[in-house]
Order: C-alpha cells, then structure tokens, then sequence
C-alpha cells in the first residue's frame, strides 16, 4: 500500500552534498505535515513527515533545487512509513513520520505558482509546446434568425 502526501512546502529543504560512496550525491531532505481538525472539540492535530531524495547527476540537482524551494507544491509517494519520536526539552514530544524510499510524483515549484506567466502541465512533466490557435474572427452584427422583439 503507498503512502501519499501532498502540500505546500513552508520551508527550503535540508541539502548536504558529497554523499555516497564516491561523494557525488546531494540529499535533499523536505518536511511536510497533514493536519486533520476534529469538528466536535475544535482541536486541530498534526502529523509531520519528512523524505529524501538524492541528486547524482547536476541535472538532478538542478531539478529538486526548483521542485523543493520554500512555497513549492509537492506530492510524495512511498511504501513505508517509519516513526521517528523526539522528546524536547520543554516536555512536548513530536512524531515525525519518514517516507522510506519516496518518490516525486509531482511539483509545482513556487517559481511558476507565483506572479507571471503560469505554465500549464508543471508537476514535474517534461513540458509539451503549446500550439496557438489560429483567432477566430469576431462578428459584431447578431445571427440573422436573431428575435430582436423580445420584450425587456
């Protein structure tokens, strides 16, 4: 069964270069959290998840530097859930869920969310040219079966 959860990122993601095995990797760490408001008492509660991806190759890097800037839209798949608990010193614990082995299925990167010309199809898809239809010419002067005696 996969685990999806989708959100606005609210924060720039964790990013720590020279993993792996021949230090070409980057990670690249998100949170997003879910909240579910119980309608009868008014409380709202949480549930915090965190993914990683790793970026190998510049074009990768390039790619989740966009899709994973603070304010972008993001949809992350995965299989596995594990808990991950932290007691903090003012007595609050905080669950945090991590997606193992998650998946981008989708982005909408705050770049093209914001202010200018949005592109159709973002979700992290290769883009398709769009094709100009030709414009259609406008007519000022009503159909001639127009009923022009209509009484208001």
């Amino acid at each position: 069964m996969a685990h999806v959860v989708s959100g606005k990122l609210r924060k720039a993601p964790f990013i720590k270069p020279g993993l792996g095995q021949d230090g070409q990797s980057t990670m690249y760490a998100i949170e997003l959290s879910e909240m579910v408001k119980d309608y009868k008492s008014d409380e709202k509660y949480y549930t915090n998840y965190k993914a990683m991806f790793f970026a190998k190759t510049q074009g990768a890097n390039d790619f989740y530097s966009k899709a994973f800037a603070e304010g972008s839209f993001v949809s992350v798949a995965c299989e596995k859930l594990k808990t991950d608990i932290f007691n903090a010193d003012n007595g609050q614990t905080y669950v945090t869920m991590i997606m193992e082995n998650a998946r981008l299925e989708g982005c909408m990167p705050a770049i093209e969310m914001g202010g200018g010309q949005q592109q159709q199809g973002g979700w992290g898809q290769p883009q398709q040219p769009q094709q100009q239809q030709a414009p259609q010419q406008q007519y000022n002067e009503p159909p001639k079966d127009f009923d022009n005696d209509i009484p208001f």
